[in-house]
């Protein structure tokens, strides 16, 4: 009977267990449940398709449903309208929109003072001062305590660069075209004219007999200057503050609209490259994908951006020494943007009604582990990359493929479909710089500055670029610091606050004008026509609050050089 009795009881033990289990798993069940995210996005330029789609429905459970104000210019008053922007958020520059704070007064973003993210380790590692930083914003901007998320690119050494291979700006050659060309001198920005004219002589078309502009542009990420004259400033050491230039090293600061400013002289570089010929005409109707499927057609001779050239530098073209390389007017000294821990001024957040909190939560801290990361910036583990007997990463050849060859390059079917491209996160922002150097396996997170990115950046393009132009330098990042010519933006606490409401108004009115006019005098005909355009948009934006607006932030510059100035 005993017996029989222990037997009872260690029945109803294994029971309970079997139950609780039972409960457990229901439990975690529940929790994966298959759910879909709406992503309130100012950055992305597509949806969630392919690679990275399918990793987060694999680990996760989860699938994004992109709500990009690039992809629909209503979305941020339809969301607003709703009282809904969405479950996670992203926000772009908000030194330059009120639209997070705007977001805060309307109560449409979770306060983090009202939920637990203690839990969270790589978030409560990483971005605790970029945490703060979002939050003295939001608090200077609007009156309002909380906890509203973090910023982006948040380094971990405030001494490193924010680039390590080709630098984010400055003039970006066409090596094969320059060569071409005779290798003719740029001494400074009204030089680029002659120069850009020799470049275009020498290569009036590509291989498929398609015409060359030695120089294009587009117009969709645009709401106030013309970013493609605007961009010049960036090569003399001006950082972006709204549409005024600073260069935080020198603490000089360039407003547009006075007479003889460099974006007018940018301007009137432009409207001679367009007289001439050597401006693409159809920069002003054209977007970021037109522009890009010519630059990979090798129909422009010039661009702006080492990240955005890098891709067409593939290992087929270098090898015949074709590819865009680093090549600077002699008086040019380009921005290059420090790291800190703060963040930069892109902002993640969560919205107020999602239902699913710690849902977005899990995915933002797997964003700062080193899996997030390596995967975010690399592609799928053991497809693309992996890391080898010492625990450091090397690409797989498959894996250089899609990073040299993003829009050609198809992905397998179990891996999510389409090209690499196609499946690359969709939503275009970032936790921790690229650059970064994991902190505990000790290698880049960005595939260029691995043992097998550094190798295969020897190639006969480079060699040559080396060689004859700059000094022995080996990547344009180098140069840069070799030849010192080169203004350090450093990273700091300090966000500038959002503009008052009257004065974001009186923007609003100014931008649009600013923007069509520029563009006008871009398209003159004559001298005398762009000079009375360029009359005409000052007198304009004047009239609407442009000085007004530019003395609030003046103010905000003073307070930032200061802040850099203490340190801080």
């Amino acid at each position: 009977m005993r017996k029989l009795n222990k037997i009872l009881a260690m029945l109803a033990v294994v029971t309970m267990l079997m139950s609780l289990v039972t409960v457990v798993a229901v439990a975690e069940d529940v929790y994966r449940e298959p759910i879909t995210l709406t992503v309130y996005d100012e950055l992305a330029n597509q949806q969630s398709t392919g690679w990275f789609a399918k990793i987060l429905k694999d680990k996760f459970n989860v699938e994004l449903n992109i709500i990009s104000t690039n992809l629909d210019t209503n979305a941020w008053q339809t969301r607003m309208a709703a009282g809904d922007l969405g479950d996670l958020l992203i926000f772009g520059e908000v030194n330059k929109s009120d639209h997070l704070a705007s977001a805060v007064e309307a109560n449409l973003i979770l306060d983090w003072n009202d939920i637990d993210y203690s839990g969270y380790e790589n978030i409560n590692k990483y971005a605790t001062t970029a945490i703060d930083k979002v939050t003295n914003f939001v608090n200077d901007s609007t009156g309002i305590d909380g906890i509203w998320g973090f910023g982006h690119d948040i380094g971990l050494n405030r001494t490193d660069w924010a680039v390590i291979v080709d630098p984010n700006y400055g003039m970006q050659v066409r090596w094969d075209a320059y060569v071409a060309a005779g290798m003719p001198e740029i001494k400074t920005l009204e030089d680029l004219v002659p120069f850009l004219q020799a470049l275009q002589d020498a290569m009036p078309e590509n291989a498929d007999g398609e015409k060359v502009y030695a120089y294009s542009g587009f117009a969709d990420w645009e709401d106030c200057q013309m970013k493609f004259s605007w961009e010049y400033l960036t090569w003399y050491g001006y950082a972006e503050m709204d549409y005024l230039g600073v260069n935080w090293a020198t603490g000089d600061v360039v407003n547009p609209l006075d007479e003889g400013s460099l974006y007018y002289r940018g301007l009137k570089v432009n409207n001679q490259l367009y007289r001439a010929g050597l401006f693409d005409p159809e920069s002003i109707s054209q977007n970021y994908d037109t522009y890009s499927q010519k630059m990979e057609a090798g129909r422009i001779l010039m661009a702006l951006w080492g990240w955005k050239t890098s891709s067409y530098n593939s290992d087929e073209r270098t090898a015949q020494g074709i590819g865009y390389v680093t090549i600077n007017p002699e008086d040019a000294a380009p921005v290059v943007n420090g790291t800190g821990p703060f963040g930069g001024v892109r902002v993640w957040a969560i919205g107020a009604n999602t239902e699913y909190p710690d849902r977005v939560l899990e995915i933002l801290d797997w964003l700062f582990s080193t899996e997030g990361m390596m995967i975010y910036n690399n592609g799928p583990q053991g497809l693309c990359w992996d890391y080898d007997e010492n625990g450091q990463p090397y690409g797989t050849d498959f894996g250089w493929e899609c990073w040299k060859n993003e829009t050609a390059t198809e992905m397998p079917a179990e891996y999510g479909g389409g090209t690499y491209a196609d499946g690359k996160p969709a939503l275009n922002n970032s936790t921790i710089l690229v650059n970064a150097y994991d902190p505990d396996g000790g290698f880049c997170y960005n595939h260029d500055a691995w043992a097998d990115g550094i190798a295969k950046l020897q190639n006969n393009m480079l060699t040559a670029w080396s060689e004859d132009y700059a000094g022995g330098a080996k990547t344009g990042v180098e140069y840069l610091k070799q030849t010192g010519h080169f203004s350090l933006h450093p990273a700091t606490m300090y966000s500038t606050a959002s503009l008052p409401t009257n004065l974001a108004e009186m923007r609003t009115l100014f931008a649009a004008k600013m923007k069509e006019y520029s563009w006008k005098c871009v398209y003159a005909e004559t001298d005398e026509e762009f000079e009375a355009l360029w009359t005409e948009m000052v007198t304009i934006c004047k009239s609407f609050g442009y000085d007004e607006v530019t003395e609030f932030y003046m103010g905000e510059i003073a307070n930032k050089l200061a802040a850099i100035a203490a340190g801080e």
